[in-house]
């Protein structure tokens, strides 16, 4: 028995040629299996489609207008599956805020020049997005990895930290000599949204620290950097944000000696784990992994 689809493809490859047998030689199948269908084809219509003879087939008046639309909808399911069919869909993209801002902006900048036919959705954010419920294509995060098996993520980078401040906030209150004097210097604090917990200090040969008066808390990276610049405390922030501002003498470096490595924590992109990845996805997932695999891309010398 034969499905509708199968009536219309076999159809129109029979109205192109002049005996059952040479439609049923294009079709790789027997002429009984030709016959047999369009028998049925004819009889689920209630027309007549070819006047057979012995010799050829010629299709009927009714076959020929029957033709024109069989031949739009074969066309029509086609362009369906067509691969730029859907290339008018975004690629959704998340990130933290700044992320969003100092790198992926660029890059989806370069991305679009070279392939103008793909869009984007891009929605920063420094908390996890579930990329599943929100119809994320490509997410990125900073901090440990991923731990539910919806998603799939890799490590691209290590970030780094650095502890900063203004030179007037320092003439105020002195430079620390050791991490736990900051527990009685003016800090910033930052949350961790995914957590609902304050993102703690790290250091190399000291035991990680929450300062204990933070003089302004913030969910948000770039409203602590903000906070940093305008001398409302010490912050712990990345080097790729400070680094300028150090260089210009904006703000001021401490705790050196603690710093290697302090605060490294890992750069993720991550996808939905289930499914087929589009051709638009694919490709733009793999220019952030080219982009951001570089293992000094963060490592901004001050």
């Amino acid at each position: 028995m034969f499905n509708r689809l199968d009536y219309l493809k076999i159809f129109c490859t029979t109205i192109r040629h002049k005996t059952f047998k040479d439609a049923a030689i294009e079709l790789n199948v027997s002429p009984q299996v030709i016959t047999r269908c369009i028998k049925e084809l004819e009889a689920e219509l209630g027309e007549i489609l070819f006047v057979r003879s012995t010799r050829s087939i010629k299709v009927s008046t009714f076959g020929l207008q029957f033709y024109e639309k069989a031949k739009a909808t074969l066309n029509l399911i086609d362009e369906m599956f067509a691969p730029h069919v859907n290339d008018n869909l975004p690629v959704r993209i998340t990130a933290p805020a700044v992320i969003c801002r100092l790198f992926v902006m660029p890059l989806i900048e370069k991305i679009s020049l070279a392939n103008p036919e793909i869009h984007f959705d891009v929605r920063p954010s420094d908390a996890i997005s579930d990329v599943v419920e929100s119809q994320i294509d490509i997410g990125i995060r900073v901090g440990s990895q991923l731990t539910s098996n919806r998603f799939i993520g890799r490590s691209l980078a290590k970030i780094r930290h650095v502890i900063v401040a203004t030179p007037a906030l320092i003439a105020k209150h002195g430079i620390p000599e050791t991490p736990d004097d900051l527990h009685r210097l003016p800090t910033t604090l930052l949350m961790d949204k995914n957590k609902n917990q304050p993102w703690p200090w790290f250091f190399t040969d000291h035991p990680s620290l929450i300062p204990a008066n933070p003089a302004f808390t913030t969910d948000s990276g770039e409203s602590e950097f903000a906070a940093v610049r305008a001398g409302l405390g010490f912050g712990q922030l990345a080097i790729f944000m400070a680094a300028p501002y150090i260089k210009n003498g904006e703000l001021i470096p401490v705790l050196q000696s603690f710093e290697e490595k302090s605060g490294e924590l890992d750069l993720f992109l991550y996808r939905p784990q289930s499914g087929p990845v589009p051709h638009r996805t694919r490709l733009v997932y793999d220019a952030f992994v080219e982009h951001f695999s570089s293992p000094d891309f963060f490592f901004t010398q001050y």
